[in-house]
């Protein structure tokens, strides 16, 4: 009887790490991000045309459902990309991202942005792809700047919030790159 006890223990403790699998990609139900607990908000698919690039996981300190509420919000958060693909340059992501904060920003915006959407290429210039398996985080730090990082490993930070919100609205802006993405990310 105890076996069996402990057996049910271990399983609900090892199905309460993992919130979701899609695609092969774990992405575990918390995160710690400096001193902040972040909860797994919403999952989905980055997908260009048959290819899919990588599942996003929107992790924020409590849930929420309206991206204007998540892009207000001035508490820590991450969006963790898991790259499905096989290998991919990274200049293709870049690219992405650059199109995905164009599509939802002023000219104006974009002059605003501009020195730290170089900064954020430059963090990427010494890795030439990026792995099936590989985790980009992204993580808001309150106090002034964003974090990227590869598999656990700090590539560096870029201040303002206004560029992590700007990111954020490549996924759920008004413009996202995919409605399904978006409506996975908000918890739908």
């Amino acid at each position: 009887m105890n076996k069996l006890f402990l057996l049910l223990v271990s399983l609900l403790l090892s199905w309460n790490a993992v919130a979701l699998e899609l695609e092969g990609a774990r992405l575990d139900d918390r995160v710690q991000v400096e001193n902040a607990q972040l909860v797994l908000n919403g999952a989905g698919v980055r997908s260009i045309l048959f290819f899919k690039m990588y599942v996003a996981g929107l992790y924020l300190g409590e849930k929420k459902n309206s991206a204007e509420a998540i892009l207000a919000d001035t508490g820590a958060k991450r969006i963790a990309l898991h790259v499905v693909v096989g290998d991919a340059g990274t200049e293709r992501f870049l690219k992405g991202f650059r199109k995905g904060i164009e599509n939802n920003h002023s000219e104006q915006e974009l002059v605003a942005l501009r020195e730290r959407m170089n900064a954020f290429d430059q963090l990427f210039a010494a890795i030439k792809e990026v792995k099936k398996g590989d985790v980009i985080a992204i993580d808001w730090l309150p106090g002034g700047s964003m974090r990227v990082s590869l598999n656990g490993a700090e590539l560096g930070r870029v201040p303002g919030e206004d560029f992590y919100r700007a990111l954020l609205s490549i996924w759920i802006g008004k413009n996202p790159v995919s409605g399904e993405l978006k409506k996975g990310l908000l918890g739908g």
